[in-house]
């Protein structure tokens, strides 16, 4: 759960998730700014596909923020958490062309391997 909280630090529409934005920590907000310029800078976005994918990210980080705050079992927010991750790809992979959305992908398994060796 952290990891995907983390991803994206990576709403159903942009007043929600900027609402949830306001939540985040400095620590968080920073991590997020950091976040989005490594994606954007190893993914070598156009200046239209910075502002969606800075607007997507944004829109799913409000929603992971409402899971991992919400209640529920650890098995249920597993869940929603993974719709989450496979709608926020389905976008992504709409914005970016083929070669971007591997890298996409590839950078995001980087990621979840970092944050296994955080916590273990």
């Amino acid at each position: 759960m952290s990891f995907f909280f983390a991803l994206f630090l990576l709403g159903t529409n942009t007043s929600f998730a900027q609402s949830q934005e306001t939540k985040l920590t400095d620590e968080q907000k920073e991590q997020l700014a950091q976040n989005l310029e490594e994606f954007q800078e190893i993914l070598n976005l156009s200046e239209t596909q910075k502002s969606e994918f800075e607007s997507i990210t944004k829109k799913y980080v409000g929603q992971m923020m409402a899971v991992r705050d919400g209640g529920g079992s650890r098995y249920s927010k597993y869940k929603k958490v993974q719709s989450i991750s496979r709608n926020r790809n389905a976008e992504m992979k709409k914005l970016l062309s083929k070669e971007q959305y591997e890298t996409y992908l590839e950078k995001q398994k980087e990621m979840q391997k970092k944050m296994k060796e955080k916590r273990g």
